[in-house]
């Protein structure tokens, strides 16, 4: 399989340069209205790149994803993880040189990787990767039924220190990481959203939450939250949602903390977190990118910026990256506090990819190639 990696340095690569405040601040808390909305600038710098550096550029000759459900992504402090219907591949974040190709007999439904390794969903497979060589340390079926829905390859994957969790169209299942031995069938439903903390694994089933230890012993459920997605663990919060409603369950305690209303329908965003922000991306919609305050629900800000670009919102150091549209309707990135919103960065080099994930101060776009940037 053939490779051709160029590595260029361009652009300008100042953090401190804001080019104009484009999130739409709010100090409002949940009373079930959205905040009252706020004029915004849009850039008027004619500029191409401003707070980007091109890394990297990688030809990925037999990648060729049609749209971002094709795309797999992960990343860790050196390397990116790039994963089709038919390929898995292993890129070094520092000059996109590869490091491994795993071909794939079925679609890849889900993959991430933690400090114990790299784990991906492939329709009736569970499998523990090696992240350095590529090598499989395990694979073990997820029993009889098939873990994605036929027609997609949408799933996820979360991990405890010693336990993994694969969610497709045959329920969550869990595994131990050390051996793949199966320990517990959580749920039989296909598309329950499952998230990890604390050892546990927190399971949305139909209209109630529950919170499991890996060997299918539920320690709480919370009954009457009906959420057909989820996004990542935000501190102790989890945060869900259906239709216009936000959701956020503590963890700690096993309550539903806030409920926050929205004027837009989210059927499946994409979404991304830290800490304490959770951010909230429609892809089926109006496209209103949302960050929320994950232990009240408020809405820290907004983005009211139209685009059909599928770019996930990639969380890195110091920023987190989302969709623009620049005045000339070009569509592109743009870099954002993730606190308020305020714009440290933008490109309109961004239009073509189908994914997106990242590291430290680096990003990896990906389609039928990959570009790496660094802010």
């Amino acid at each position: 399989m053939r490779r051709r990696t160029y590595v260029a340095m361009v652009g300008t690569g100042a953090l401190a340069g804001c080019v104009g405040q484009r999130g739409e601040t709010t100090e409002e808390g949940t009373d079930g209205q959205e905040p009252t909305e706020q004029s915004t600038e849009q850039p008027t710098e004619e500029t191409d790149s401003v707070g980007f550096q091109k890394l990297w550029e990688n030809d990925l000759e037999d990648a060729n994803p049609s749209s971002s459900d094709d795309v797999q992504l992960a990343a860790d402090e050196e390397t990116a993880y790039l994963g089709t219907k038919s390929e898995l591949t292993a890129l070094s974040l520092a000059d996109g040189t590869e490091q491994w190709t795993l071909s794939l007999d079925t679609e890849l439904a889900g993959v991430t990787i933690d400090d114990d390794g790299l784990y991906t969903l492939q329709d009736r497979t569970v499998q523990r990767i090696d992240p350095a060589t590529g090598e499989s340390r395990w694979a073990e079926s997820a029993g009889a039924g098939t873990v994605q829905r036929e027609g997609t390859n949408q799933g996820t994957v979360a991990t405890t220190e010693e336990h993994v969790a694969a969610a497709g169209a045959g329920g969550v299942i869990v595994f131990e990481k050390a051996s793949g031995e199966l320990t517990a069938v959580l749920t039989e439903r296909w598309g329950d959203p499952v998230r990890a903390w604390n050892g546990q694994f927190v399971v949305a089933d139909d209209s109630t939450v529950t919170a499991y230890d890996p060997d299918g012993t539920a320690q709480w459920t919370i009954d009457d939250v009906p959420l057909t997605w989820s996004a990542p663990v935000a501190g102790s919060t989890f945060v869900g949602g259906d239709g216009k409603t936000f959701v956020g369950i503590d963890l700690d305690s096993g309550t539903q903390a806030w409920t926050t209303e929205v004027s837009n329908e989210f059927v499946r965003p994409l979404t991304a977190g830290t800490d304490d922000t959770v951010f909230l991306y429609p892809v089926f919609s109006a496209y209103t990118f949302y960050a929320l305050d994950a232990d009240t629900g408020a809405v820290r800000w907004k983005n009211d910026d139209s685009t059909s670009l599928d770019f996930p919102p990639v969380v890195l150091e110091s920023a987190v990256l989302i969709p623009e549209v620049w005045d000339d309707l070009d569509e592109g990135v743009q870099a954002c506090k993730p606190k308020t919103g305020e714009q440290i960065a933008s490109s309109d080099e961004f239009d073509s990819f189908r994914g997106a994930t990242g590291s430290g101060r680096t990003i990896v776009n990906y389609d039928e190639r990959a570009v790496a940037y660094r802010l």
